[in-house]
């Protein structure tokens, strides 16, 4: 019996497309500010804390996550593009945000907040340490988002847990031939084939297709493009050089062109790349660090050492991110081949802010108690 199991993942991004498109990812983000101002809310409230203040954070933090998510993005991942492209900066609906610039902006936030809004009355650390619960439940719903949109993939794994991302599959073959992905067919895996030490399910792919002058054009640009067998450089223990939005290669075998009622069948064989879920990982990591803060707050008032909360937050948060980025596709080319990649690179100091926030609480509590 050939071991072909894996989770097949074909969600739509859009929850609606028409008149007005909709996503998932929209959504959870939406969500994530809800469920984060409702759970500080009830902090607030236990706190006898004006609810004016309230209002005012939330705008804070919406401003300060927006900005700093793109801008981290822009800079950290994607500046050799975005300086050549400048008006499209703040084209945020286009995708493209990063949780390090987030981090980073939501604290220069808070130090605002605490500067203009509560005037010195109540610390920068003691509205962080509410702040970084609700963003550790936004995280979650933000990585699961991720997964909805088929994006930020780990690298190829022949576990039962793998995922193969069928949709994009589908729309980058579509792409080349000009057709909706809804006219693709990916077949379930009848075959594997081993390269390079790994076992790659192989599936009989169908696409439809009216013009039959597109076959004849593309067909030999979709070859060169997606044809393992012809890119001997690739490994798969350095597949950051290669493209790193593949799910699948094209196999050896030449297609088959028939006529249908509706047009031109195209049929050929690819191989699936089946991929860690690391969308997953990090989210359940996320909701465990929530998890461990919201307790602490709650039931072991950690809230009366300021800065206890907001380093915990900076050192799980960033020490779940410094380890899942070892099973990522790299989203940039800058460090691709180095030992730790930027996401990594940028977690280190996240790590250490962490800890000197732990220990600087728990000095200031047992100076306090003196």
């Amino acid at each position: 019996m050939l071991a072909l199991s894996f989770i097949t993942w074909d969600i739509n991004p859009d929850i609606i497309s028409y008149p007005k498109e909709i996503r998932y990812y929209g959504l959870l983000f939406g969500l994530a500010f809800f469920a984060s101002f409702t759970l500080i809310k009830k902090m607030f409230e236990h706190e006898n804390v004006s609810e004016e203040w309230l209002d005012k954070l939330l705008m804070y933090c919406v401003a300060g996550t927006v900005i700093g998510a793109r801008l981290g993005h822009v800079f950290f991942y994607d500046w050799d593009y975005y300086s050549q492209h400048l008006m499209e900066i703040p084209q945020i609906w286009k995708g493209g945000l990063a949780s390090h610039g987030a981090a980073i902006a939501i604290v220069i936030a808070m130090w605002a907040y605490s500067k203009f809004v509560t005037k010195g009355t109540k610390s920068m650390l003691w509205t962080l340490d509410k702040v970084v619960i609700g963003v550790a439940l936004s995280a979650a719903f933000i990585r699961v988002g991720n997964l909805m949109n088929s994006e930020i993939i780990g690298g190829q794994s022949e576990s039962k847990a793998a995922f193969f991302f069928k949709y994009p599959a589908k729309q980058s073959i579509s792409s080349y031939f000009f057709t909706s992905e809804d006219l693709v067919d990916i077949e379930k895996p009848t075959s594997t084939v081993v390269k390079d030490n790994f076992k790659y399910p192989i599936s009989n792919v169908s696409v439809l297709i009216e013009n039959k002058n597109v076959i004849e054009e593309d067909v030999n640009d979709f070859y060169n493009k997606f044809n393992f067998y012809k890119n001997y450089e690739y490994k798969p223990e350095n597949e950051n050089s290669w493209h790193k939005e593949e799910h699948f290669f094209v196999t050896k075998e030449k297609p088959t062109l028939t006529k249908t009622a509706d047009g031109f069948k195209l049929n050929f064989k690819i191989g699936i790349i089946p991929r860690i879920p690391t969308q997953l990982l990090e989210a359940g990591s996320y909701f465990m660090v929530f998890l461990l803060l919201i307790w602490g707050y709650w039931k072991r008032e950690w809230y009366k050492r300021e800065g206890l909360i907001f380093g915990l937050f900076f050192l799980l948060m960033f020490t779940a991110r410094f380890i899942i980025e070892f099973w990522k596709v790299h989203q940039t080319d800058f460090l691709a081949n180095a030992e730790l990649n930027m996401g990594q690179w940028l977690s280190i100091p996240g790590i250490l802010i962490g800890i000197f926030f732990i220990v600087y609480s728990l000095m200031k509590n047992q100076k306090d108690v003196a």
